[in-house]
């Protein structure tokens, strides 16, 4: 990234570092273990968990959960996080701790310093809601986008990512789920558009 746009995306009087550090530093120890649990739910790490529960879900009930959901959750995970790391590697942007220091950062877990751009956590969240909630209704979509957002704030709370961070990686997600399932309504015929 150019260190002019960097300056004006992630310099000490930008927004971007104003939202951070006034997230960061709203905390409050019964929120400390929820946002941990929150990383832990939205980590790629968990993507065979989801696998499995889906999986389970489609094979109680077609209907609810087609096993077309959980083949394209699997594929866009892939692509998806592939795009994410790509990313990372291009724009090096330094994480929080890296870039204000500890003295201004709280750092909640381990402290990274590195490839903040785009956020691994947002983008394997925003996989999961874009490929299980594709053309469902709202009684999906507002769960699985309620838990993106919670995911999200988690790591800026945790001082892991700049709110920038997690938005890029909410749009990889997203985008990176989108597409696959266009492709796939578009070689089978728009089978995946029965989701509830």
């Amino acid at each position: 990234m150019p260190p002019s746009l960097h300056n004006l995306l992630y310099g000490p009087g930008s927004l971007n570092t104003k939202l951070f550090l006034a997230i960061n530093h709203a905390h409050h120890p019964l929120l400390d273990p929820v946002m941990q649990a929150l990383i832990t739910l939205g980590s790629s790490r968990m993507v065979y968990l989801y696998l499995g529960i889906l999986a389970v879900a489609a094979l109680s009930n077609r209907k609810m959960m087609p096993l077309s959901h959980v083949f394209l959750f699997a594929f866009a995970t892939a692509v998806g996080m592939l795009l994410q790391a790509g990313l990372k590697d291009y724009f090096h942007v330094p994480r929080p701790a890296a870039a204000l220091g500890l003295d201004q950062v709280r750092v909640l877990g381990e402290v990274k310093l590195r490839n903040a751009l785009p956020s691994g956590h947002a983008t394997f969240a925003a996989l999961l809601a874009t490929s299980v909630g594709w053309r469902r209704g709202w009684k999906w979509k507002l769960p699985l986008w309620s838990f993106v957002s919670l995911v999200c704030w988690s790591r800026i709370y945790v001082g892991a990512h700049y709110p920038l961070d997690v938005v890029a990686g909410t749009l990889t997600g997203a985008f990176a789920a989108s597409a696959c399932w266009m492709v796939y309504e578009n070689v089978s015929g728009g089978r995946g558009k029965r989701g509830r």
